[in-house]
């Protein structure tokens, strides 16, 4: 006798996920993607935010750590469709930097355009590059 039973996903595949992707230190996706660029007088952090709104981001500058905080929020399935294929991640995530020259903390700004969050961090006048005239 055949039984067919109707997961969104076989155990085998929930195991192999959680097992590769959540422990596996070599293979683990880190949710946002960043990147980070220093300027002359300003570093800037781009994060990829895809299907996250604003209101469920949290910025957090603090002892020259800046921290990023959300929730990818679950969407609705209707109850009569057959989920093929799943690999979008519904979670929680926290993202922190250290920085290692001073920043202008009543500066910082972020703006959130189409899934990109652009944080600007400007550079505390000490951290800044002088140029010294030799005499």
């Amino acid at each position: 006798m055949l039984m067919q039973f109707d997961f969104p996903r076989t155990f085998d595949d929930l195991l192999g996920d959680f097992l590769i992707t959540d422990i596996h230190p070599l293979t683990r996706s880190v949710f946002p993607a960043i990147d980070v660029a220093e300027h002359e007088n300003e570093t800037v952090v781009l994060a990829e935010l895809p299907g996250v709104k604003k209101e469920d981001v949290k910025i957090t500058f603090e002892n020259n750590v800046l921290t990023l905080r959300g929730e990818r929020k679950p969407y609705k399935i209707p109850e009569n469709a057959r989920v093929l294929l799943n690999e979008m991640r519904v979670r929680e995530f926290s993202r922190s930097i250290e920085f290692d020259h001073g920043v202008d903390a009543a500066r910082i700004s972020a703006e959130m355009t189409n899934g990109m969050l652009r944080i600007v961090l400007p550079k505390a006048e000490s951290a800044r590059v002088r140029t010294i005239e030799v005499k």
